[in-house]
């Protein structure tokens, strides 16, 4: 199955890498990176057998468009969206760009499915929401999820859940990768050696992340086994508390829920 893939950036690119690793799967890939540089280290990574162009006209006809650009760029590419001579399916990841107005920009033969991946995509451990346009099959639904299957789990969800998905899981690991640097920088005040702190710090939230999965407890659960009363677990969680930890978390979230809307809107 012939794969075009437009915009090869971080996580364009994460994609490609990905789908270069599948051996078995027979993706036959054409990658549009407008960027010199970004597409000459994407060549490098992959290797030979993946055809590179700086232009969308370049891109032959293919079963699959994955659309990685930048949501304002999507008017730009839609003209050779609606050019297609066949029915094909395009998986957007356009933060905020609804599956209508992706299937009204990209003309009547693509069938669309939306996708909310992340960055930990590249490590394996990544997380992908999906939602199917009105003009999806079940077929089309299988294709994303082997495709973001190769980096981590697949869930489903509607539409309406898209723009918090991508608050949640899409910007989550820069809000996590914070809050790790702020008790990094916190316990190197408090007099231990800086690297020594980051790794504690990053490892820390590497194993609290694997126990809430593996174990399927919840982080209520999780806070309640490591805070003995009385204790220095219990004491840290008050002042988290008492320092509206909560309504900092409502707020980022709101946030990055209303840019997404803003953005759906061509904000």
């Amino acid at each position: 199955m012939k794969l075009a893939m437009i915009g090869a950036g971080r996580m364009g690119g994460t994609i490609v890498q990905m789908l270069r690793k599948d051996s078995g799967s027979g993706w036959r890939l054409e990658v549009c990176e407008p960027e010199k540089k970004s597409r000459e280290q994407l060549a490098q990574k992959v290797g030979s057998g993946v055809k590179f162009v700086d232009r969308v006209e370049g891109l032959g006809e293919a079963e699959v468009v994955v659309l990685a650009v930048k949501p304002a760029m999507l008017k730009e590419v839609a003209g050779w969206l609606q050019s297609r001579k066949s029915s094909y399916l395009l998986i957007s990841i356009l933060a905020g760009v609804t599956t209508e107005t992706l299937a009204r920009e990209a003309g009547g033969r693509a069938r669309v499915v939306r996708a909310m991946p992340n960055q930990a995509l590249r490590v394996g451990e990544g997380v992908t929401a999906l939602c199917a346009g009105s003009g999806a099959r079940n077929e089309d639904l299988g294709v994303a999820r082997k495709i973001f299957g190769l980096g981590g789990t697949v869930l489903e969800v509607g539409e309406e859940q898209m723009d918090v998905v991508t608050a949640l899981s899409g910007s989550g690991p820069a809000f996590m990768a914070k809050w790790v640097e702020e008790l990094e920088k916190a316990a190197a005040r408090a007099g231990l050696d800086p690297k020594v702190a980051g790794e504690l710090a990053a490892r820390t939230m590497l194993g609290t992340g694997a126990l809430l999965v593996r174990e399927g407890i919840t982080p209520g659960e999780l806070c309640a086994a490591v805070a003995s009363p009385g204790g220095t677990t219990e004491a840290g969680l008050k002042m988290m508390e008492a320092g509206g930890i909560g309504a900092l978390a409502e707020k980022a979230m709101s946030a990055a829920v209303k840019r997404a809307r803003e953005l759906a809107k061509g904000g």
